[in-house]
């Protein structure tokens, strides 16, 4: 009876466990699922942040892009950089560039803490993994392109030839400014000096190496646009999938 009765116990004791466990169990993925609902409001917030910040790129490409048409359009019909008063502030504006650095820092957090494995849906998970090292790829190839491209190559030759001081920069370009940066910019009232840019510009060695330029910040205007555009559906078909996870 003594053997009866502590087999029982043991019984009971090992039933008690095993429900205690399947309780923490249930427990434990309760809090695990509601940390992934945080985890992804906080990306989908991210990643809306980050459609906004390219947005606002994409209106600096495309106000590069239409400059330089008009550059070259103006270049064509007067045969060279001649009567130049209304194309100076469009060549200037070549001189700068947008470069957004936004990424989401939620899903920095998560990779680093090993987090990631709380997302349930598995093919969400490979793409948002792979979307940050395209968006770390893609980041650092346009800060490279500013640099090197840019600031390094077209840069020097708008300020040496392009009377930047004198025009400053094109008046959609100041607008967009003032509403994205908060800087100050100041032209120079010395129009005289604008005939050595014309005599600069035209001379044939420089004529050909801005035309060039010219063409040439075209193509990575272009190119800037095209990935952002494919980065921003991107995004948008990650925050539908993130929304749909929410939703169930």
């Amino acid at each position: 009876k003594y053997l009866k009765y502590a087999i029982g116990e043991i019984i009971l004791v090992m039933i008690g466990i095993l429900l205690a466990l399947q309780v923490n169990n249930w427990n434990e993925s309760k809090k695990d699922q509601k940390q992934e609902k945080i985890y992804l409001n906080n990306l989908q917030d991210d990643l809306k942040g980050i459609i906004v910040a390219y947005n606002v790129a994409l209106e600096f490409e495309e106000l590069i892009l239409k400059q330089s048409e008009d550059i070259i359009t103006h270049y064509e019909a007067n045969d060279g950089f001649y009567s130049m008063d209304t194309i100076f502030p469009k060549l200037n504006d070549l001189a700068f560039r947008w470069g957004t650095t936004a990424s989401s820092t939620t899903l920095t957090e998560m990779i680093n803490a090993g987090q990631t494995k709380l997302i349930s849906n598995i093919n969400l998970k490979k793409e948002l993994i792979a979307f940050n090292e395209e968006m770390t790829l893609w980041t650092t190839n346009t800060l490279n392109n500013n640099t090197n491209l840019v600031d390094n190559l077209i840069v020097p030759e708008i300020i040496k030839s392009g009377a930047y001081s004198l025009f400053g920069y094109s008046d959609p370009m100041k607008a967009l400014i003032a509403r994205t940066v908060n800087m100050k910019l100041i032209n120079v009232n010395a129009i005289e000096l604008a005939s050595l840019s014309f005599e600069q510009l035209n001379n044939p060695k420089q004529k050909l190496k801005m035309i060039n330029l010219i063409n040439y910040r075209y193509t990575l205007a272009s190119l800037q646009k095209s990935i952002n555009n494919t980065i921003t559906q991107r995004i948008e078909q990650l925050i539908a999938t993130i929304e749909t996870e929410l939703n169930k």
